[in-house]
């Protein structure tokens, strides 16, 4: 349990109020289907037209074999039930992925748990051949997810190892992301953070495109001064789009943050996040918006 599991209020007023107060209370089984990776791809097709990565494998069994001759030069490699740790992007094809900087020296090993793998070496330069992937994996499939109070996420069963096609952008470096929050039914502002793999900075933005500018706030990363407003910078058609498809994913939630990715080849679904950094506060605007939000659809839905 962290610091803030313990600011449990009745009536939660702010973003991370709301968490903590879901933290503890909500037992809702469609969280644990939306947390699951692997599950949560057919409420996906079942409920909106976003297409999704092709996945290659699910490797049910926590002992099972990864099938390393058979995977292509590039593909991620993650588990269903965990979060935050041991994502392997596998970067072996002759001309490496472009927005990857690799610097080759000593890095603290759980600085983030994003691994690209290329000639065994991850992107500063620890080594991570097969048989190191594949033992990581038969520990992570038998540990139960750290946070007993993310409830959705505690309770995936079964557990197994996901190999997906890796998304690529039109720059032919790893494809965006864009996180959209979402209080019943309804986008309430979208979250973009650039630099996954290097120095991450944090946009919080409205629908309507501008920039809810947090650089005065108690917040661990900073804005991209190059993106003031998300529509100018990715289109009219592009963040309707994603409105569209993150909208008819969360009718059902009072609250959701659903991630999809920019790629070389159309939108595709990400994941479904329901416990954003595990209810930790963050900076006072987004507490203020998305408190207020999620009260307004906590509300609604009642009724």
């Amino acid at each position: 349990m962290l610091p803030w599991h313990l600011n449990l209020v009745d009536d939660p007023q702010s973003l991370s109020e709301h968490l903590v107060y879901r933290m503890h209370n909500d037992r809702n089984p469609l969280l644990i289907t939306l947390e699951d990776k692997y599950k949560s791809r057919e409420y996906v097709s079942e409920n909106s037209s976003c297409k999704l990565s092709e996945l290659y494998h699910f490797l049910e069994d926590s002992k099972a074999k990864i099938p390393w001759e058979e995977l292509p030069e590039r593909c991620v490699m993650k588990s269903n039930h965990w979060s935050g740790d041991s994502v392997f992007v596998f970067d072996n094809s002759e001309k490496p992925i472009a927005n990857v900087r690799r610097e080759y020296k000593f890095k603290p090993f759980k600085q983030h748990g994003y691994h690209v793998i290329r000639n065994k070496r991850n992107q500063y330069g620890r080594y991570w051949p097969n048989w190191r992937i594949q033992g990581k994996f038969n520990r992570l499939m038998k540990k139960d997810f750290p946070i007993k109070l993310e409830w959705g996420a505690y309770n995936i069963n079964p557990r197994g190892i996901m190999v997906e096609e890796l998304l690529l952008g039109n720059d032919g470096g790893t494809a965006t992301d864009l996180k959209f929050h979402c209080f019943g039914g309804e986008v309430g502002y979208i979250q973009y953070e650039p630099g996954r793999f290097d120095d991450i900075k944090q946009n919080i933005h409205l629908p309507s495109g501008e920039l809810i500018d947090t650089f005065g706030d108690q917040t661990k990363w900073l804005n991209d001064e190059n993106v003031n407003n998300i529509r100018e910078y990715f289109g009219d058609q592009l963040i309707d789009e994603c409105i569209s498809y993150a909208e008819d994913l969360s009718k059902e939630m009072d609250y959701t943050r659903i991630d999809l990715f920019m790629t070389d080849n159309g939108i595709r679904f990400g994941e479904f996040t329901n416990y954003p950094r595990s209810g930790q506060p963050q900076a006072p605007k987004w507490e203020e918006i998305g408190g207020r939000l999620w009260k307004e659809a906590r509300e609604m839905m009642k009724k």
